[in-house]
């Protein structure tokens, strides 16, 4: 669960056909026979499977230019600069997450089947957030001169926020125009926008600007791209601009279990940053605290890519498990033990080969300069896994009609990560540098598995059963064969190209015990092709 900040996880149009606004979501009041729901099952499923390849297709542009602005910046500026950067993007991001007001997912809730609703509240939700914005300009220039930053740090600081602003509104305009399923304008936009940021980023690094202009590309793409997403928006629902004070009231109330989860969540996002700066944060040894936080950034940076993909689950898991709670909790929970399966199967081979190859992404990604960062970077890695996992037991609880168990657990969550972090970083800090920032990788990962453990017990026992379990088993086996190997390679291959070798030995193994022990059948996965192939006659 990610916000968009840069380099951020690429937007994505969701084109997984949310119904009209003429066609009621799910059929729950009709009855439907064995031989319905199997064909209900075989369309949602030909549909999700479709619509997860189209998103991935849209999302290469902007993966491309994510990635290279996530591994170009770091080397640009150094440890103690890119710790800055750091220090006055979480800053801003932190303040800012409370102009999004829940707003976002009460729109994906509600447009899909009212379009003409966005009209009621649009403007005063905009007025609203101008008002919660402008206090929280001035406390961001407060704490950015309370904590002593120098001039230019805190200038940077004051871009980030009115970058935030503006993304608040694209957000807000990209989730209506997924609900009303009009994504052509949104996929040329985005993709645009991102080039355009990823291009200037390039010109002002080879132009070696001063550091605040180096942020200006980012604040000039968001202006972009608000102004065209808002046009859209206007045509896609016919949008109007009336001011109904009591509609928007009723909008925010509605979306106060959304808002305080929102809160939580990208709160969770930034606030381990913020936290590792003030427990690093020296006077005697300032250059080293700034560059602990760009060294446990620079990790963050590259384990954060394992996001890319959360647009895709949430934009095919969403339409497809919610008309599948409408129709039947049993088919609910069948799909969900199937994905949970998936999610498995898929994520913990990358979290294991990121674990593994740490020096090997940060020697070809960062060129040496972030060696340091290979603990944070193997601490990171299983929040791979669990992220995903994460978002999807967190949509499961949504379309269950639990938002406020969310929220709660969300809150905990965000807490824990406090104590975590301030437990775990003294103990790791003496290693040196990047110590705390392994401290603070460690304490990320542990609370989102402790908060996918209590996502887990809320769903229930019908979540899991023998074949997921089984995956998760076998998966956990075969991690620890190939970690053996590893290690075990590693006392005969040295250096840089055995290195390499030992990680594509550690590819090999890996599929081959997945195959071997079952983990993934040859046989669904030629299901899922011919799903995909024949999704016209579904």
């Amino acid at each position: 669960m990610t916000t968009p900040t840069p380099p951020e996880a690429p937007d994505a149009p969701d084109v997984s056909a949310a119904p009209a606004a003429s066609e009621p979501i799910g059929t729950a009041s009709e009855p439907v026979g064995t031989g319905d729901r199997a064909s209900h099952v075989h369309r949602e499923g030909a549909l999700a499977f479709r619509n997860a390849i189209k998103l991935t297709l849209s999302l290469i542009a902007t993966w491309s230019v994510a990635l290279v602005v996530t591994f170009k910046l770091p080397v640009y500026l150094d440890k103690a600069l890119y710790g800055d950067y750091q220090n006055a993007l979480a800053l801003a991001t932190t303040a800012f997450v409370f102009v999004e007001l829940g707003v976002d997912t009460y729109i994906q809730r509600e447009v899909p089947v009212r379009p003409k609703h966005a009209s009621q509240f649009f403007l005063g939700l905009g007025l609203a957030r101008l008002a919660v914005s402008l206090p929280l300009f001035l406390a961001c220039a407060f704490e950015a001169n309370r904590r002593g930053w120098a001039t230019n740090v805190v200038a940077a600081t004051m871009v980030f926020a009115v970058s935030q602003f503006f993304t608040a509104f694209n957000t807000t305009f990209q989730k209506t125009l997924q609900a009303a399923t009009k994504v052509d304008a949104l996929a040329v936009v985005n993709v645009a926008c991102k080039l355009l940021f990823g291009i200037g980023t390039f010109v002002v690094i080879a132009l070696r600007v001063p550091f605040v202009l180096l942020l200006m590309p980012m604040l000039v793409s968001e202006i972009i791209k608000a102004i065209f997403l808002f046009r859209a928006t206007r045509k896609a629902v016919d949008l109007e601009l009336n001011l109904d004070l009591k509609e928007t009231y009723a909008v925010m109330k509605e979306s106060l279990p959304f808002f305080v989860n929102s809160v939580a969540v990208t709160l969770g996002t930034s606030l381990d940053v913020l936290v590792l700066g003030v427990l690093v944060d020296d006077p005697l040894h300032k250059e080293i605290a700034r560059q602990e936080v760009g060294v446990y950034a620079a990790a963050k940076q590259i384990a954060g890519l394992s996001a890319l993909l959360s647009p895709i689950m949430g934009g095919v898991m969403i339409p497809l498990m919610r008309r599948a709670h409408a129709r039947s909790e049993d088919e609910f929970f069948a799909i969900l033990r199937r994905v949970i399966e998936g999610v498995v199967v898929v994520a913990l081979p990358l979290t294991l080969i990121l674990a593994l190859s740490a020096d090997v992404a940060l020697h070809y990604a960062l060129r040496d300069k972030y060696t340091e960062a290979a603990g944070s970077l193997q601490a990171l890695a299983p929040t791979f896994v669990f992220a995903y996992g994460n978002v999807l037991l967190w949509l499961a609880l949504m379309i269950m009609g639990r938002s406020w168990q969310i929220t709660i657990v969300s809150i905990l969550g965000l807490g824990l990560l406090v104590v975590l972090t301030l437990v775990i970083v003294p103990l790791t800090r003496p290693l040196g540098l990047g110590g705390a920032g392994m401290g603070a990788g460690i304490a990320l990962s542990t609370r989102e598995l402790i908060i996918i453990i209590t996502f887990l017990i809320l769903i229930g026992k019908r979540a899991l059963d023998g074949r997921n379990i089984g995956a998760v088993v076998k998966s956990l086996l075969i991690g620890a064969i190939v970690t053996a190997s590893h290690i075990a390679l590693g006392r005969v291959l040295h250096g840089w190209p055995q290195l390499v070798l030992r990680v594509a030995l550690d590819c090999a193994l890996y599929g081959a015990l997945l195959l071997g022990l079952r983990v993934v059948r040859v046989g669904d996965a030629k299901s899922v092709l011919k799903l995909i192939k024949n999704r016209r006659n579904a």
